[in-house]
């Protein structure tokens, strides 16, 4: 069996050179496609978690804020694995998630406060018309 080195005479410092310039490709090309760490995303999806939980999303918007920490554990995982490109993908979804149960939370607590404000206007309008159905009475002028 004839060997490539039998037909082809590369000198020895050559085909060091080439391996040196193989190994140098691969490591360059590894180097692009691992992406570095998204910790600046994963930090913005834990604020946003906690920001939700102190708008009362765990009890106006319990699914939303839930779902939210899921994919932010998923995330923190995925980080440990050092799945980077997984991990920023969970870390943005919880990040919207948790946006979306702060707003909902809001949206509920206003709604509230909306329906209170209503029922007193409601109340003052009632004792108004009750009022105004009561006889007039002129109370004469004290003589002395």
């Amino acid at each position: 069996m004839t060997r490539i080195n039998d037909v082809v005479r590369i000198p020895s410092h050559q085909r060091a050179k080439c391996w040196t310039m193989v190994l140098i490709g691969i490591v360059a090309l590894s180097g692009c496609s691992t992406s570095k760490p998204p910790t600046d995303t994963l930090a913005k999806a834990e604020l946003s978690v906690r920001d939700a939980r102190d708008a009362k999303a765990d009890e106006l918007a319990p699914m939303n804020l839930k779902i939210a920490g899921e994919k932010l554990e998923k995330a923190k995982q995925a980080m440990a694995a050092k799945r980077y490109d997984d991990a920023r993908r969970l870390a943005e979804s919880a990040q919207v998630d948790a946006e979306l149960a702060e707003a909902k939370s809001e949206a509920e607590i206003v709604r509230r406060a909306a329906d209170d404000v209503q029922r007193r206007v409601d109340a003052l309008q009632s004792e108004a018309e009750r009022e105004s159905r009561k006889p007039l009475t002129t109370v004469p002028p004290n003589q002395e």
